[in-house]
């Protein structure tokens, strides 16, 4: 649904009818149509957008290949292709050809670049094996430099989730789900197929397969989840990163580092016993191994350098004042760093021996999208204020965009974005955030209708850059009139460590007065309508949201998507059970301390209406935290609205109900809002 911007944005103060009118239908007016010559956008144009990842150098630098991901409807899941650059003659990038219900990703080059390998659930008659038989699920394709001759490198029946290149590029690691067996699948059909919790689903072992010919082999035993895989340079060992169950509470949390012989998979030694859910990655000369390990209580990880001589570890730049989030080797004593500080990504050069570092460049991202070329180079996934990810080139103090997969973006009427600090109430620390504001608003036009949105987390921020999508709901709201903050309280990345571990056994607390605070800020300046604020957010930010209208009169209204409501009920149903006592301890032992800071308890005080938002598979936040919100505000006679969405899991995948949680998120505001300054609600 479209909202009327006219019936929502509040005009300045002016005396007498006569200027009160004009500016009654004058400034909504003006915000409607945002730029001269800007066309509108809706919510189905934001869910169109395309998503670019994964961007891959060849060996020489002179070759790049990248993902884009563009949405599918009815419920299909997005289609991923691989485009591909030549860098030195300045030609157009080119999507690598495939057919039209093919899906294609991880791009990685062979060592001596004269093939592109990646995986592809593309069906086997796109392969010149005529007649071969080819499992549905995803396996190992290869393609020649200029991306031509398709060729399928492997046939697990369970499919295959990751691969590496040997060295000499003659052999490929791989990492295979096990498939289902033919009395599980026999179970399954008759219906007698119960399921036991908990207990480990299918393991992805490590097999290697000569290229030459041959069967793949088995590397690792059953019962080993691997994760990821990485070839030493000499092609003698592997390093991998593994857990003893599937689950994702393992991937994040109870995964270790070990060295393998490549040629049996016999186990050498144990680097780490909490390694982060990041690759490793040997330096050219194969005496250092770079991984991630989680920091105290799990909140956050680091990367650190392995000397593998001395068995010495060294954290990457360990003082610096932001969040690193990953690394890549440039030669053997230094690394690029790429990481948030404030709301600004930084790429940062860092000593391997002292992980003593310098930044290089600021730049405006979201995620660790990035690699580095031989000579310095590097690629990543940049964006702008008003424009979404695209593939950017860093070469020294020039950069440049080498893609623009979304064009369209140019000609809307988008919202402006102002990076804000403030210090906090509470003990003075430094607080960061983001407002977008509607395009055509300036200072005096009087104050908007604002949305205080918190990110998900905690350990999570917000970026200096674009912000639409059906999760990053800012660029809709300013293009209809709203203004949109997006504060990076205690807890959030991009203020190191030990500003995340602010937030332990202090939601609700510290966090909160920090967000009190920004919207001090924005109410000061003139931008906020103290009358007309709302709150919302996603996760860690329902849960603030549901909070903050139990403990503040200063919200006339709350959004709560995937919130979390009850702490203690969840630390005991999530499918991440080692995610909150990270924060508060022992589920059982402190339940206090859990129900506390459970806005479950403080329902009761809540009397502004609420919008609650769930996908009824959601294993992270079960349904259950949304359902008692609900039930217990309906109880209180607070009015409710809880929308409950098929199929979806915690990060919802289908583009329909993408777009319908950025049309309900709009037009419940433009309800709830809408009256606040005169202005009939709708």
């Amino acid at each position: 649904m479209r909202a009327e911007p006219a019936r929502r944005a509040a005009g300045p103060l002016l005396r007498g009818t006569r200027g009160w009118l004009l500016a009654r239908w004058m400034l909504p007016l003006l915000l409607a149509c945002g730029a001269a010559g800007a066309a509108d956008f809706d919510a189905a144009d934001l869910v169109d957008l395309r998503q670019v990842t994964d961007p891959r150098f060849g060996p020489a630098g002179e070759r790049l290949a990248w993902v884009v991901i563009t949405p599918q409807p009815e419920g299909r899941p997005p289609r991923r292709r691989i485009w591909r650059s030549t860098l030195e003659d300045g030609a157009a990038p080119r999507e690598l050809p495939a057919p039209d219900d093919a899906s294609d990703h991880g791009p990685s080059w062979s060592p001596r670049g004269d093939a592109l390998a990646f995986l592809s659930d593309r069906a086997h008659t796109a392969t010149a094996q005529a007649g071969d038989d080819a499992p549905p699920a995803a396996q190992v394709w290869r393609v020649d430099a200029d991306g031509e001759a398709a060729t399928r490198l492997t046939a697990a029946p369970g499919g295959v989730t990751g691969f590496a290149w040997s060295p000499d590029g003659r052999r490929l690691a791989y990492l295979a789900t096990e498939p289902e067996t033919a009395a599980e699948r026999r179970r399954r059909e008759s219906g007698d197929d119960p399921v036991e919790v908990h207990r480990a689903g299918r393991y992805a072992r490590l097999w290697l397969q000569e290229l030459a010919g041959g069967p793949p082999r088995a590397l690792t035993a059953p019962g080993l989840q691997v994760h990821e895989v990485a070839w030493s340079p000499d092609g003698r060992r592997l390093a991998l990163r593994v857990s003893d169950e599937t689950g994702l509470n393992d991937y994040w949390y109870r995964s270790r580092i070990v060295l393998v012989d490549a040629g049996d998979g016999r186990h050498l030694r144990t680097l780490h016993g909490r390694a982060s859910a990041a690759p490793p990655q040997w330096s050219p000369d194969g005496r250092r191994l770079l991984y991630g390990v989680l920091g105290r209580y799990g909140m956050t990880a680091q990367p650190v350098v392995h000397d593998l001589d001395s068995d010495r570890r060294v954290e990457l730049a360990a003082d610096w004042p932001g969040t690193l989030w990953g690394a890549r080797w440039d030669g053997d004593a230094a690394l690029v760093a790429q990481g948030l500080r404030g709301v600004r990504a930084r790429f940062l050069r860092v000593d391997a021996a002292s992980g003593e570092w310098d930044e290089i460049a600021d730049v405006q991202a979201s995620a660790p999208e990035f690699d580095l070329a031989r000579d310095g180079r590097i690629a990543f996934v940049g964006m702008g204020d008003a424009r979404p990810g695209d593939v950017w080139l860093l070469d020294g103090a020039t950069r440049r965009a080498l893609s623009d997969h979304n064009p369209q973006v140019a000609g809307w009427a988008r919202g402006r974005l102002r990076e804000l600090s403030w210090r906090s109430s509470r003990d003075g620390r430094e607080i960061h955030g983001v407002l977008v504001l509607p395009p055509a608003w300036r200072p005096g036009d009087g104050p908007l209708p604002t949305l205080v949105q918190i990110h998900g987390g905690p350990a999570w921020a917000w970026w200096s850059g674009w912000l639409g999508s059906w999760h990053e709901w800012a660029q809709l709201l300013a293009a209809h009139g709203y203004a949109v903050l997006l504060p990076n309280p205690r807890g959030s990345e991009g203020q190191g460590p030990e500003f995340a571990r602010l937030a332990r056994a202090d939601w609700g607390g510290g966090d909160f007065q920090d967000v009190l605070d920004g919207l001090d800020l924005v109410i000061g300046e003139g931008i906020a309508d103290p009358e007309r604020v709302a709150i919302g957010g996603w996760s860690y930010g329902g849960y603030l949201s549901a909070w903050a209208v139990a403990h503040s009169d200063r919200f006339r209204t709350a959004i709560v998507g995937a919130g979390v409501t009850d702490i203690g009920a969840m630390a005991l149903s999530t499918d991440t059970p080692d995610y909150l006592p990270g924060y508060f301890g022992d589920p059982l032992a402190e339940r206090t301390v859990y129900d506390a800071h459970s806005p479950i308890r403080h329902a009761g005080r809540v009397r502004v209406p609420m919008l609650i938002l769930h996908g009824e598979e959601d294993a992270r936040v079960p349904l259950s935290q949304g359902e008692m919100l609900y039930g217990a505000l309906r109880f209180n006679g607070t009015p409710v609205e809880m929308v409950r969405y098929p199929r979806e899991p915690h990060w919802f995948r289908e583009r329909e109900y993408q777009r319908d949680v950025l049309e309900r998120v709009l037009g419940w505001l433009d309800r709830r809002l809408g009256d606040a300054a005169g202005a009939p609600a709708h």
